[in-house]
Order: structure tokens, then sequence, then C-alpha cells
């Protein structure tokens, strides 16, 4: 055990003191996860919760109309109120709600007066829904005020309590797909972790197998074990190392108001020393495969771009089609980027990933498996 740690802690000496190696493990992942955060950037929260445009067109101009206005700022939508001469040439009227030219005259009446909003084809389902609701509460309270006013009570006087009052929520958890620094941030973090283990890692074991490095450290009083389980725990050295950095800085940028990001960080670290335990013995595998380092460098860098892009690396699973979430899963990828969303964007309990990381397990000890039977000395 011994010389297998001290294999591993050399294995990290050298590939910290390579500054290329340094930079693809701790710099491009966070260059690559805030351009892209910020590109992908998209609304997050319950839409239940937000606050949610409104156009609204006045024909009627009227004391009444005005105090339904008022009662629509007071339910969390961003009202913005044109004339109906301004409709064509508005911008971002996406959601437009028209108050008709005689709508004070027929709720005075008690006749019905037909409050219409308008959609265009390409807006959010959920944000039109929430604003449905909004205005029915609005004009709820309005009908509470004047069924007040026609009882005599004045404003303070008798009981308080809302002649009628209107919940909205919605019924069950939809999960939606992530977007921005909640698909960034864990996507690069899965995919620089794998690619370096498959090109610094896999070359290096290229490169001292083609030199007689390994050889000679056959000759050592070490047993073949030891050399293959230090070799896998110095890329898991290598990757735990990148993984403490990443989420260190993840931790740093939530307290200080730069990061917008849920998820139980040492959960999230959790899940990630789980996955990089997982891919280090393929680096190993690689190496043992390949014994010209450029050439196990070029192959970890084509194994790693085709695993990140069907794991869900590039854009959230939720994107693609059936057959291709399931596909996700027979990466190692897929199960750990399930895990974080499941982790940063849905709520999910260590209970609700736990089939996650027994997933990445049992890639791990396939690895591990496949490093101990390919490598070889010479």
């Amino acid at each position: 055990m011994r010389a297998a740690l001290i294999i591993a802690l050399h294995d990290l000496t050298l590939t910290l003191r390579d500054r290329s190696a340094v930079l693809w493990m701790f710099a491009l992942p966070i260059v690559f996860a805030t351009f892209f955060g910020l590109v992908m950037g998209g609304e997050s929260g319950a839409p239940a919760d937000g606050t949610v445009r409104l156009t609204v067109v006045d024909l009627d101009d009227s004391d009444l109309s005005r105090t339904l206005l008022g009662h629509l700022d007071d339910e969390r939508l961003e009202v913005v109120q044109i004339t109906a001469a301004d409709r064509s040439s508005a911008e971002d009227a996406v959601r437009t709600l028209v108050i008709p030219v005689d709508f004070e005259t027929k709720v005075l009446a008690g006749e019905q007066a037909v409050l219409r909003l308008e959609k265009e084809p390409d807006t959010s389902m959920e944000a039109a829904l929430v604003a449905q609701a909004r205005i029915v509460r609005a004009s709820t309270r309005i009908i509470g005020e004047l069924i007040r006013a026609e009882s005599g009570v004045e404003p303070g006087q008798g009981s308080e309590r809302p002649l009628v009052t209107v919940t909205t929520d919605f019924a069950g958890r939809r999960d939606t797909a992530p977007s921005g620094f909640s698909q960034s941030v864990p996507g690069n973090t899965v995919m620089f972790v794998l690619l370096v283990t498959l090109t610094y890692g896999a070359a290096s074991i290229a490169s001292e197998r083609s030199l007689g490095l390994l050889r000679r450290l056959v000759t050592a009083p070490v047993s073949r074990a030891e050399i293959i389980f230090g070799k896998i725990l110095g890329r898991f050295v290598v990757a735990g190392s990148q993984i403490v950095v990443l989420v260190g800085v993840a931790a740093v940028a939530r307290v200080t108001g730069l990061l917008d990001m849920g998820g139980s960080l040492p959960v999230i670290l959790l899940v990630l020393l789980v996955y990089g335990a997982c891919v280090a013995p393929l680096g190993v595998a690689f190496g043992a495969w390949f014994k010209d380092p450029d050439r196990a460098s070029s192959m970890g860098v084509i194994a790693t771009m085709a695993m990140a892009a069907f794991g869900g690396c590039w854009w959230p699973l939720e994107f693609v089609s059936k057959p291709l979430q399931l596909f996700a899963l027979f990466f190692p990828t897929g199960w750990a980027m399930k895990a974080m969303h499941g982790l940063i964007s849905f709520d999910h309990s260590v209970v609700e990933i736990a089939p996650s990381l027994l997933a990445l397990t049992a890639f791990g000890l396939f690895f591990t498996t496949l490093a101990v039977r390919s490598l070889r000395a010479d």
C-alpha cells in the first residue's frame, strides 16, 4: 500500500509540473463553464414564483380598469401598458391583456365583461398559465371590493378577511431542462475530469511503457498489484485534485453571489469523487492499449468527446429523444450528469441519486478489470 501511494504521489507531481496539464485541469474548465453558462443562461426556479411580463391594452381607460392595473402590479406581473395603436410595433409583447372599451359599464351593470389574454405562438406555456392565474386573482379582488362597497362596508370596518381567496400552485413536480450555469458547471467539470484522465493520464502510462520505465519499476521490490494499484490511484489523485479545486472555486463563487446554482456542495463533491474513481482505471487501460503517447492522447480526446456528447455534458439530455436518453446511460458521463442534475436542478436527495452512484461504482470495477488485464511492463 505504501509503494502504491508513493507511485500515485509521484504521478501527481509529474502532472502538476506540466504547465499545459495544469491549464487543462483548472483554468480551461472554469473559462468554458463561465462562457457557456452565460451563453445558455435561462430562467431558473419554479415559474409560479417568478415575475411574468404582461403587456396591457386598456381600451376602457376608466377608474375600474385603472384599479385592475393596480391589482395586476401587486400580483408580481411586470405590467407594460401600451395603446392600441402601438400594438403592432410593441417589442416583447408575447402576452397581451386587452381590457374592453365597455369594461366598467358592464361590470357595474352586473353584465359579463370579457378580458382577453392574447398569446404569441412562441410564448412559454407555463408563463402564460401563471399570468392567467394572476389575472384571475386580480379580477377576483376587484369583485370582492365591489361586493363590499355594495354592502356598504367601508375599508377598515367589520372583518377584513377577504370574501374570496384564490390560491394557485403547480400540481406535482415537473423536471424542466437545466440551463445556464446549472448545465455548464457540471457538464464541463465532468468532461474535463475525463479529458485529463484519458489524455495526460493515458499518455504518461504509454510514455513510461515506451521508455522502459515500467520495466524498471517491475525490478524494484514491489508487486505487480502494487504497481497497477499505484497507477490507478495516481489517476484518481490527479482527478481528485482537479475536482476539489473546481468545487472550491464554485463554492467561493456561490458565497460571493457570482454563481446562482443549487445543490449541496459536499454531496456534489462526493458524486464527482466517485466519478473520478470510476474513470481513473480507464485512463490506465488507455495507456496500456496504445504504446505511442501521442496516439494514446489522441484516442483519449476522441473517447472523451464522444462520451461527453452522448452523456449530456454539452446539452441537457431532456432535449434529446428517449432512446438517446437511455443510450447515455451506457457511459459513465451519463450517470454522472444524471446525479449532478438531480442535486443541482431537481433537489434530489442522496437516496434518489444512489442508483447513479452504484452505476458509477459498477463502471469503475469494470474499468479496473480492464486495466489489470491490459497493463504490462513492455
